[in-house]
This record gives structure tokens, sequence and C-alpha cells, in this order.
């Protein structure tokens, strides 16, 4: 429902919980230059406002209104990103008679976006530096991580567009150039100037919500968003090593596939990642890892507003060229139907099983709501959903991962 240009409200009812969620989303254009200062803004939106000024008051609030929960994630979809406020809080059956939470919790997420911790056009220095080095200790652990760290370096190796070479966080030298002053800023534009998604997940009142909302300064705006992404194809691998001090060896490697988010070949694409590389019965994992004990993990996963599939592998440095033609002749077994159909039917039954659990959880409704809304006709429903996986044909699974094309190869070099 629009209750505004680029702003809009969408009810998603549900019993299956004891608790109702708010999530405000505000999603704006990826950009190199600002995905630090998002991060920023949700690292602030989740500490404190004027109202609750500390940590320890700002927790105290949510507490008494009965163990409220607030959270913020970042988020990307092709070249967009994405700041979401959650706020989950107890339904009025499981609280105390004439007790409604509603307008309380709104009030709040109303403090935290409209009255920011902030003084003179900027946060206050004190809780914002302490915020930007949390960030920026995070990201330093993260990068510590060799699978991470892999990963980062070869979306980098992969990605033309400059914005999707930096993970959604940012990175340590672009938080550590931001100030109390810019990250405030970002979040005055973002409030004027991005899409707003607010989703109501479980039992609400249509009417007292859009009564609620209207509380809340939401102008109009022209928002021009890209939810996918598909670069040309290379004829060129982009290949490169790194040397680190670790034991093991980390090989990621770059596929291009063709089709996007609700694609006729969508579903084919998920059934052969799961046969490829996703699950623990995957080819790559039982015949890599299990039968030939080249790898100490191996899998695959794939995004499909980005046309991205990455396999990874961590290896001895040793096993590096034995690992890669194993992982070559895997996928060709699956470009010429070379496989079981134990493997295809076992896959169709785990992705279907994932689908029908995924429903029990509250943001994985948000995310399917989501994308319902902003690819259009694109839409369908679960039983749809689960109804295209069951019509994949093994045919179909060929064709994809014939299409599938090596882009780039990161190799992350174990030195003792």
């Amino acid at each position: 429902m629009k209750i505004a240009d680029g702003v809009y409200v969408h009810f998603i009812p549900t019993q299956k919980y004891k608790t109702n969620r708010i999530v405000f989303r505000m999603t704006g254009s990826l950009n190199k230059q600002t995905i630090a200062k998002r991060a920023l803004v949700s690292q602030m939106l989740a500490t404190a406002n004027q109202t609750y000024p500390t940590v320890q008051s700002f927790k105290e609030r949510l507490a008494s209104l009965y163990g409220t929960q607030l959270s913020t994630k970042v988020s990307t979809k092709g070249l967009t990103h994405s700041v979401d406020i959650e706020l989950t809080y107890l339904k009025d059956f499981f609280i105390p008679m004439n007790t409604s939470l509603f307008w309380e919790v709104l009030g709040f997420l109303m403090d935290c976006l409209y009255n920011p911790l902030s003084i003179v056009a900027q946060y206050q220095n004190k809780v914002f530096d302490i915020e930007k080095q949390n960030l920026m200790t995070y990201l330093d652990v993260d990068t510590e991580n060799n699978y991470y760290y892999s990963e980062v370096q070869g979306r980098e190796l992969y990605f033309v567009n400059e914005a999707l070479k930096v993970p959604k966080y940012g990175r340590v030298e672009l938080v550590e150039a931001e100030t109390s002053f810019t990250a405030y800023q970002e979040f005055q534009s973002m409030l004027t100037k991005d899409r707003i998604d607010i989703f109501m997940v479980g039992e609400f009142d249509d009417y007292q919500v859009l009564r609620g909302l209207h509380r809340f300064p939401l102008e109009g705006r022209q928002v021009d968003l890209q939810f996918s992404y598909n670069q040309s194809y290379s004829k060129v691998v982009k290949e490169k090593i790194e040397t680190r001090q670790t034991s093991q060896s980390i090989l990621q490697l770059g596929y291009q596939f063709p089709c996007q988010y609700g694609d006729k070949d969508y579903f084919a694409l998920i059934v052969f990642n799961g046969m490829l590389g996703e699950f623990a019965h995957s080819a790559l994992f039982t015949k890599i890892r299990e039968k030939e004990g080249l790898a100490y993990s191996i899998g695959s996963q794939f995004d499909a507003f980005t046309g991205l599939l990455e396999i990874y592998a961590g290896i001895e440095k040793s096993n590096r060229n034995q690992a890669m033609r194993g992982i070559i002749r895997e996928l060709n077994h699956i470009k010429l139907g070379r496989f079981s159909s134990s493997l295809f039917n076992q896959t169709k039954k785990i992705i279907r099983m994932n689908a029908l659990l995924s429903e029990d959880h509250a943001l994985t409704l948000v995310e399917q709501h989501f994308n319902k809304v902003i690819f259009g006709d694109k839409k369908i429903s679960l039983e749809d959903w689960l109804d295209k996986i069951e019509k994949v044909t093994k045919k179909d699974v060929c064709r994809i991962a014939r299409q599938v094309k090596l882009q780039s190869l990161f190799f992350l070099e174990g030195v003792s």
C-alpha cells in the first residue's frame, strides 16, 4: 500500500508467532561513497537516541516494553543498499489485560528515526566514535577469517562495478574516513530520498497502523533503483594469487550465469546449484572432499540479483591443481547429464523441505514479500514456487550448467 510516492506499508498477516514485527527499511542506490556511512547509521540506530541517550537507558526502555527487541541489518540486492530497523514485541494476548504495546513500540521507532542522538547537524561524537570503532573492529575480525577474506577478494576480482567490489558494511579504510557529520548527513538523506518500505508482520489493525504512520513525516520522493545486475561476459578469466600466514589455502572461483531472479531458468539454477555444491550430498562435497580428500571444505552459492555463482574450497596449497581439475570435472558431468537420478531427486527434496521450513521465519516472509513487490510480474506463491521446482527436468539443469562461465579465480595461498 502506497502512503506517499516512494513510501509503502506492507501487511503480512500471520498467527504463527507470539510476537508482532515491524521492519522499517530504507533502500538507496549502492554507491561506494555511501556504503560505510549507511553502515554507521545502522550502528547508531540500534544504540541510542535523544530520548534514551545512553546505551543503558535505550536497553532499559526496550526491556520495560516486555522485552521488546530492536536490531538493525544492512543488505544488498543488485545495485541497491538497504538498512533495516526491526522491532519485535509481544502480541496483546500474551501480556496483562488492557495493555497494548503497539503505540509505545511505534513511538520508540519514531524516536530512533526522528529524534536521533545528534548535536547541531551531527551525531554526538562520544557515542559515534565508540560505534565507529566497533564497526572497524568487526570488519578487522572478519578480514582475519580466511574464507570471508577470500570471498571479498574474489568478488572484488569478479565485478566490474566499483560499488559491488565493496562489502555491504564497507571496508575499514572507508569507515575510518567517515565522521559524525558525514554519517548524520547521510542519515538525513536516507530519510528523505530513500525508498521506504514498512513491513507489519503478525496481527495488526490496519486502520491503527495507518493512523500511527501518519505521525511520521514521510514525504513523497522520486526513487530510481536497480535491483538486478548482470555484467557482460568476458573471454578473459581474471586471476589473482595472494599469500597469507595460514596453514590452509582457499580457492575462490567466480562464474557468471545468464538468468536473474524469477526468470524461467531461475528454478533450474536453484536445482543445479544444489546438485553442484550447496548441500552435504552435492557432487563437490561427496566427490572432492569425501571421496578424494582434496578439500577441508567445499561448496557453491549464487546471488540471483548479480548473476554471480561462487565455488569455494579450503585446501592444501599443493592440491590446488587437483582440486581445480576436480571442480571442472564435476561441473562438466552436470553439463553432460552424467549424474544419478538419486542426486537429482534428493536435491529437489531438500530444496522443497528448506522452502517449507523457511515459511516459519518472519524475516523470510518479509524478503519474499519484498521480492514480489519489486519484481512485479515475477511474483509467485510458495505453492507455485514448489511446483516450478518440481517441474525442473534433467535437461533444464544441463542447459543452465552449460551457460555457467568462469570469470575469476582468486587463490589465497597459505604459507607456514
